[in-house]
């Protein structure tokens, strides 16, 4: 079974979510951070966030948004519209985006494509084409929300986004957008077949058929809905709320008829269409957990380690302008840690723990950290033997070196390499590049190999203390680490038919190649045991 990535698509008009046909004739469906937090709670593998009157207007809204959003939201972010510039994108990223959605602006300067993948990672930009049939078989990309044609060919454009370094394509059909139709296969079909990266299905799911065709009739990574997710949660509550714009005639039709919808939509929530189709055996994926992976709830979990100690670590996150920042801090803020974002040297060295968070290349990464003067500073602190956690590039920093974008040293803290994963010619179009998505992390396969009774001691004195092998946790990378030597390898995930090093222990200091702050409960009890623990087991 593939493991597909189902997400919903948010549109958004000043501070309403809106919804409509072919991009035009926008209807007020509510809050946007309200439907958000539903959709987490649900299942959802990942959001989109989409300003869809930004261009038009010069301006992009989401910020604000975005950030109340990530504050209770611990999956991934992509937002798009109205970004014209690396430090658009740098905006985005530091309130809380994980991704960040181009399209009329890559087509007025595709160097923006590149500049962005050079500076924040591949896997951070994600080209958004609005495709039009014009003739059988033929597709225009449209920008501007569908208004602009630009007389750039869809299939042709998406394979020069792919070389300009994108690391993702969300395909909209606007022929299809809001019809309840069904995804629009041979758009989808021709453009997955035509890329080695990451595509993502958008515009005219309107029941689970629509789902089930377009995951079993083309090489899709990820599935986007909107009005198919969007009915089924309004309810007449949100139709007596107050909105500042928009068209609220719909709501206002849906508070006085049961159930008013548009007549091809049969609205579907996350949570059962994700369990349909996991019985089914179409999908590998997760569903919603309602409880940590220690069985607890969250709160209580939480709550345990708070009582346990008296004096709380305190945490430095270092900010050397490549890290997810928004997303750690609130899931630090989330568990109750004593933390602070700094790039000071001195502070790095006093903290009890440090965390590497990391979004982008190994050049710039490494070349950050030394402008900033902060190699030495990590340096002493692993030498003094005080926790230090790398996070995605974070982890990978803490190797001897790096072969993104030329070959660069690392920090040295743990012995080996990072190259780019390896993927045989004839997958490419299965198996992606970037590995975006939920997988399980697992046993090393030398370390499986024990009893079961010594198994279950594995990850005890560990970051994954309380992970049981096989869960699925949040990927979004083109780089791996090869440790030197075998026994630091602490977890591994499979992906393509080969197995690569996704947690990493030698001593105090870890990594975790995924995010644990986009990996819900299980991977906010990973940072737990990292501020609360101590490398022996033992509650500091």
């Amino acid at each position: 079974m593939r493991n597909i990535r189902i997400i919903p698509r948010l549109d958004v008009k000043g501070p309403n979510l809106v919804k409509g046909i072919h991009l035009e004739g926008l209807r007020v469906l509510g809050s946007p951070e309200y439907f958000a937090k539903r959709y987490y709670e649900q299942g959802a593998d990942e959001l989109i966030y989409m300003d869809i009157v930004a261009t038009l207007y010069g301006r992009n809204n989401l910020k604000e948004i975005v950030e109340r959003t990530a504050k209770d939201v611990f999956i991934p972010i992509t937002v798009g519209g109205g970004i014209r510039s690396i430090e658009d994108i740098r905006i985005l990223l530091r309130a809380g985006a994980d991704k960040i959605a181009i399209n009329t602006a890559a087509i007025q300067n595709p160097d923006l494509i590149r500049e962005g993948a050079e500076t924040f990672g591949s896997q951070c930009i994600v080209l958004y084409i609005e495709a039009k049939e014009k003739l059988e078989g033929n597709y225009e990309a449209f920008t501007d929300n569908a208004r602009e044609e630009t007389g750039v060919d869809v299939f042709e454009w998406a394979y020069r986004a792919y070389q300009l370094g994108a690391g993702e394509i969300l395909v909209t059909s606007i022929d299809r957008d809001g019809t309840g139709e069904g995804y629009d296969v041979e758009l989808i079909s021709k453009i997955s077949n035509t890329v080695p990266i990451p595509v993502v299905a958008s515009g005219g799911a309107g029941k689970l058929d629509d789902i089930i065709k377009i995951i079993e009739s083309t090489n899709v990574s990820a599935v986007a809905a909107a009005s198919l997710f969007h009915y089924s949660q309004i309810d007449k509550g949100l139709a007596r709320c107050k909105y500042e714009e928009g068209n609220t005639e719909f709501l206002k039709t849906y508070a006085q008829i049961d159930n008013y919808r548009p007549s091809r939509i049969k609205p579907i929530s996350i949570f059962d269409l994700k369990s349909h189709m996991k019985k089914a055996g179409i999908i590998d994926t997760r569903v919603a957990e309602l409880h940590s992976c220690a069985g607890l709830k969250e709160e209580e979990s939480k709550n345990i380690f708070i009582r346990s100690f008296k004096n709380r670590p305190s945490v430095a996150v270092i900010d050397y302008d490549c890290g997810n920042l928004f997303n750690i801090t609130s899931a630090l803020k989330n568990i109750d840690a004593d933390f602070q974002v700094t790039d000071n040297a001195k502070i790095v060295a006093a903290s009890d723990k440090l965390i590497l968070p990391g979004v982008g290349s190994f050049e710039s990464g490494i070349n950050n950290l030394e402008r900033r003067g902060l190699i030495t500073p990590i340096k002493e602190h692993a030498k003094k033997g005080k926790p230090i956690f790398g996070i995605c590039l974070g982890m990978q920093l803490l190797m001897t070196e790096g072969e993104e974008y030329g070959s660069y040293k690392g920090l040295d803290l743990i012995k080996g390499r990072v190259t780019r994963i390896p993927i045989d010619k004839e997958k490419l179009l299965t198996f992606k590049i970037p590995h975006i998505g939920w997988n399980k992390i697992k046993l090393p396969q030398q370390k499986a190999e024990v009893s079961k009774k010594a198994e279950k001691g594995l990850w005890h004195n560990s970051i994954l203390k309380n992970v049981l092998p096989g869960s699925l946790m949040y990927f979004v990378h083109s780089y791996i680490v090869i440790s030197d030597s075998p026994e630091w390898v602490l977890a591994e995930t499979e992906y393509g038919g080969r197995s690569f090093c996704s947690a990493i222990q030698k001593d105090n200091v870890y990594g975790c190649q995924f995010h644990p702050e986009r990996s819900r409960e299980v991977g906010l009890d990973i940072y737990r045991q990292f501020v609360f623990v101590g490398i022996g087991g033992k509650h500091e």
